[in-house]
């Protein structure tokens, strides 16, 4: 008995110290350094990653490419904090540690090159948006935490010092994700206050650790990077800011009214541009107070002059370096002669398209144009899309606009573009360049030959350091180059300069550049929705749950897209053309379409309750029309019958996905579908049934109750469209289009912001070319809504 005791307490205690060996084993300094290359590693590829991926996330429609973005973005904050404690911890020392701490202070930032996250943009998914809010929030403390931890083991590593000035640049990368919403926007001064103790805390940490080696060069080139990324967000944050914002509208407002009251309307005419005399660029439009230039531009006082009583409205002195659409237009030189450089007059669209972009830039002020503006952009407009029947030109330039619009809220480009910033980034890469190229040189001839293969690895993952900083900032200088606003800036400055224009090659520089495309401003799609063919989907109940409804964006029954599809050039040209048989400037929830073309017996189904019953019993009736509607003509109504679908299909996503882009309350209009898809189920019972039956059956119920619902009044209304002879497919292509201006108008401007991010939604363009246009809504459709914010 006490043998067998003794040998299964022999076993136990073998066990027991197997296990401890094989702990000794994961915590013992090579173990310990691989763990610690491995995470530098994977930071250098989520680097890479965000770095290029949020450069073109506004092309970017895939929900799973965006998750995965916003995953890594969530997750770098938390590798970084975990490389930095095993740094911390070490009972080891290593050459490269201050190296790589000093990368990780850089990266933390620069993996987050989402330079502004949105404006409530990834609201669609809360679970990424609270982690990604949550890391945004605990990054500077878990970095001040680090910066702690390194600072108590100086005496570890000649390499510290490259590591915290790295640790410091992340620190301002992460910053560059320039804000999380427009309200963070509002907090520049106290983010200025906080980057300057941002750089005070590393300064003295790496003062602290001075030693005479090449190694410190490198650092002071990274804390270089450091001080500029943190300027950059400065001035990015205060230029989107609403006080900057504001000041700037009012400018503008203050500049067309004063051209409205002195100008008369036969003095312009729109082919020449003469008299068009919008603002493309302003000197001061530039001048904003950083760390790096505390005062605004001294010249503005002169340029903008006291405004008079009674209105007080300030007046711009028009001097060369002023420019206005009408200067752009009348330079003949060869990069804006249509007979040369601009033969399709897309370079002087593009300053049209700047000009413009400030018009939008008020909405989001609380600003409005003058009532004689909104005419002139009207008799504009109608010239564009009436005599040289250009529609594509109109939408191309409003795409522009949002371009411009879109690197405004969420890009450095228009603090960057700057003669000064241009040499400061300038700077930036050749201080990575030969961060790197010495850091080459000293690793692998100075210490490769005699160096263990722990060494070398160590080399390697150094190097691969620096150079996916490289490549970021290579990608990010490039993009920024050819970007929209850098092209607008560069024709402005041709203009504005008389020895660029005698310089050919200077004007061939610019035509080359401006002639680069990298990406179109977004992808042209319409995406669609059908509440016949989804309402039997219902989310997965592992993910969308009463546990989880705290962390994630529930999706509702019947909440499940098709197919996108393209915006063609029919569905813009039949948007233009009811925008052209609007002559009023009210729009009319389809009522005009059907007089038109004498269909008023339909109007009833205009006179509901809410656009969203509207909106879904039209579409519901597009739907039997699809199946039962015959083509009289099959090319010309196969045209129509497809702009129907897709724009039937594309209010209908509205409805479902953003109802915050319509004119009923979100609720309401969330509220609504929900209960048209429980009609539906209940009619249907599941989703087996085939689209003929899903057809056929609402037509046999005759309860009076079931006749007041969205899919009984839905197969009414495509009864009676199918029993007209005439081209019903004409109608509901017009109906569709009026509605498309009809839902457009919105005082709700950052709910148009908030998908920017994703490319934006087409309903925006509608919105911008409405709202430049002046047009609203017909009050008495509007009063049954009660809604003031969106009329």
């Amino acid at each position: 008995m006490d043998g067998s005791m003794f040998y299964h307490g022999s076993r136990y205690l073998d066990k027991q110290q197997n296990c401890s060996n094989q702990v000794d084993m994961l915590e013992s300094p090579k173990i310990r350094l691989l763990r610690i290359q491995a995470l530098l590693a994977i930071t250098a590829s989520m680097l890479v990653f965000l770095g290029v991926f949020g450069l073109f996330r506004r092309r970017c429609s895939s929900r799973t490419l965006a998750l995965v973005a916003f995953g890594t973005y969530a997750l770098s904050p938390a590798i970084i904090a975990c490389t930095l404690g095993l740094i911390q911890r070490a009972s080891f020392s290593s050459m490269y540690f201050p190296v790589w701490a000093a990368y990780l202070v850089v990266v933390l930032g620069r993996a987050d090159s989402y330079i502004a996250h949105s404006i409530e943009d990834i609201e669609h998914n809360r679970a990424f948006a609270l982690v990604a809010f949550t890391a945004y929030s605990l990054l500077p403390a878990i970095i001040a935490y680090v910066l702690g931890l390194i600072q108590s083991a100086l005496s570890c590593s000649l390499y510290f010092p490259l590591w915290l000035a790295y640790l410091a640049i992340v620190l301002g990368g992460a910053d560059s994700y320039t804000a999380h919403s427009i309200e963070d926007i509002e907090r520049w001064k106290s983010f200025n206050v906080d980057s300057a103790a941002k750089c005070f805390v590393p300064s003295w940490l790496i003062a602290s650790c001075v030693t005479p080696s090449v190694k410190i060069l490198c650092t002071v080139f990274l804390f270089v990077i450091l001080f500029m990324k943190i300027d950059e967000r400065a001035r990015a944050l205060m230029f989107a800011s609403n006080s900057l914002m504001q000041k700037n509208a009012r400018l503008i407002t203050d500049y067309m009214s004063t051209k409205q009251n002195g100008s008369v309307s036969s003095d312009e005419d729109p082919t020449p541009m003469r008299g068009c005399e919008y603002l493309v660029r302003v000197p001061t439009e530039e001048k904003v107070p950083t760390l790096c230039s505390t005062a605004i531009c001294k010249h503005e006082a002169a340029l903008w002059k006291d405004g008079n009583p009674p209105h007080y409205r300030q007046e711009i002195e028009m001097t060369d370096d002023v420019i206005t659409v009408e200067k752009v237009w009348k330079c003949e030189r060869r990069l804006l002669s249509v007979s040369e450089g601009d033969a399709d007059g897309r370079l002087k669209d593009l300053c049209l398209s700047f000009s413009l972009f400030k018009f939008i830039c008020l909405r989001f002020s609380g600003y409005s144009l003058p009532r004689e503006a909104h005419n002139k952009l009207w008799r504009l407009i109608q010239h564009m899309t009436s005599e040289e029947n250009d529609d594509d030109r109109v939408f191309r330039l409003i795409e522009m606009e949002l371009a411009f619009l879109f690197d405004l809220f969420y890009t450095k480009y228009p603090v960057n573009l700057s003669p000064r910033r241009l040499v400061f980034k300038l700077i930036l890469l050749a201080s990575l360049v030969a961060a790197a190229l010495i850091l080459l040189y000293s690793a692998i001839f100075y210490r490769w030959e005699w160096s263990s293969n722990n060494e070398r690895l160590g080399v390697l993952v150094t190097i691969l350091l620096m150079m996916s900083m490289l490549v970021v900032e290579i990608a990010q200088f490039g993009i920024m180059i050819f970007s929209e606003w850098a092209k607008a800036t560069y024709i402005c400055k041709y203009v504005q300069s008389k020895r660029l224009q005698r310089n050919r090659c200077a004007g061939k520089l610019i035509e080359i550049m401006c002639g680069v495309r990298l990406l179109k401003p977004w992808g042209r799609q319409l995406r669609q929705y059908s509440l016949l063919q989804s309402y039997g989907y219902s989310p997965w109940k592992c993910t969308h749950n009463k546990l989880t409804a705290t962390y994630l964006d529930l999706q509702r029954n019947g909440q499940e897209q098709i197919p996108p599809t393209n915006l063609s050039d029919q569905v813009t040209e039949v948007i233009a053309r009811s925008l052209r048989n609007n002559c009023t400037g009210n729009l009319k929830m389809g009522k005009e379409s059907l007089r038109l073309n004498l269909f008023d017996e339909l109007s009833w189904a205009c006179d509901l309750e809410t656009t969203t019953h509207v909106i879904m019993v039209w579409h519901i009736a597009t739907t039997f029309c699809g199946h039962e509607a015959p083509l009289r003509d099959p090319q010309l109504s196969g045209e129509q019958r497809d702009i129907v679908t897709k724009l039937s299909q594309y209010l209908a996503y509205l409805v479902a996905f953003a109802p915050r882009l319509l004119p009923d309350p979100a609720c309401r209009t969330e509220y609504i579908f929900d209960c048209a898809v429980r009609e539906a189920r209940e009619l249907f019972q599941g989703s087996s049934v085939s689209m003929g039956d899903r057809i056929q059956k609402p037509k046999n119920i005759d309860s009076d109750q079931w006749k007041e619902t969205i899919i009984g009044r839905g197969a009414r209304l495509g009864t009676q469209l199918v029993e007209r002879e005439e081209d019903v497919w004409k109608v509901l292509a017009d109906f569709w289009a009026e509605m498309m201006l009809y839902v457009a108008p919105s005082n709700d401007a950052a709910a148009h912001a908030k998908y920017l991010t994703t490319g934006g939604e087409f309903v925006t363009h509608v919105w911008v070319l409405v709202s430049h246009m002046g047009i609203t809504r017909d009050p008495r459709d509007g009063e049954q809504h009660n809604d003031p914010e969106r009329n």
